[in-house]
Formats: C-alpha cells, structure tokens, sequence
C-alpha cells in the first residue's frame, strides 16, 4: 500500500499554499494506521506529522495547541516508532527522519532523554550507511515530508 494522493494533496497544500492542512493529512493516516496497514511511507509521513504538529503551531499545522493534542501527538510518534524500531537499523531515510527531528526537538517530546540518545545513535548508524547523506531528489514528490527533509537533505554536512 502507498499512502492515498489526498494525503500528498493535502500536505502539498500547506507547502505550496500555506494552508493549514497538515493535521487533516494525519487524521486520513492516522485512520489507517489503526486500520492496521504498516506501509513504510505511512509510518514516515505519520511520524513527520506527528513530530510536526508538536513543533510547530498551529496557524501552520492545523493542529490545536492544547495538551490533549500534544499528548496524542506524542502517543502517535512512539506508536509508530515503536513498530519500525526493530528495523530500523538498515534503514538510512528511517533513521535520517527519525534521527533529525529527534536531534533538533527531543525537548519536546514525551521520554526527551531517550529522544536525545536515540538522536545521537540513529546519527551514527544513519551516516555509517550513507557517509555523503541523503540525496536531496529521493525526497520529491513526496508531500510536506519530503519538502522538509529534501531541504534539510540538501544541506552539506547537516545531520
């Protein structure tokens, strides 16, 4: 399964338009994954999201700024995590994505102390599996996710 063109159309929306339609992206997601279905691009976007919607406010999300929302914000992001852990490991992009959003806002995130250690280690292993990084152009194409992190790709040196 590859996560529904609804979903790329929405997070597309809030690139391009500044809408804030990130946190109708999440729900169709977050549907599905309680749905049962564990696509890999799933689990990216709905990490991204998740982790997205706790960083940032929400005239750009969408979400509402309120503990409830942070708290099944959190939920989602550990949920998630929790599944791709045990594979994450040969994943360089998992761990890329997990590894920066952790290194730039552990702070933020439920166990922040383990947030900062799993941000140190997915470096390591993410850099052990592409020294020279990620390339920018693995990203297009891919919604609000991949505008993000094509950006930060992009950036030499970076995480």
């Amino acid at each position: 399964m590859t996560i529904p063109q609804t979903v790329i159309d929405l997070e597309n929306r809030s690139v391009v338009d500044g809408e804030a339609t990130l946190s109708a992206a999440y729900s169709i997601l977050e549907k599905l994954w309680r749905g049962d279905f564990r696509d890999r691009e799933l689990a990216l976007h709905l990490m991204f999201l998740s982790w997205y919607g706790i960083v940032e406010p929400e005239h750009i999300t969408g979400f509402p700024e309120d503990d409830r929302t942070k708290r099944e914000l959190n939920n989602m992001l550990a949920s998630v995590h929790s599944s791709i852990e045990p594979t994450i490991h040969k994943d360089a992009e998992m761990l890329y994505a997990v590894g920066l959003a952790a290194h730039m806002f552990w702070f933020m995130f439920d166990d922040s102390s383990r947030w900062q250690e799993l941000a140190a280690d997915y470096r390591v292993r993410y850099r052990t599996l592409t020294p020279n990084g990620l390339d920018p152009a693995d990203f297009d194409g891919r919604g609000a996710y991949g505008a993000y992190y094509g950006r930060q790709a992009a950036i030499v040196g970076g995480y």
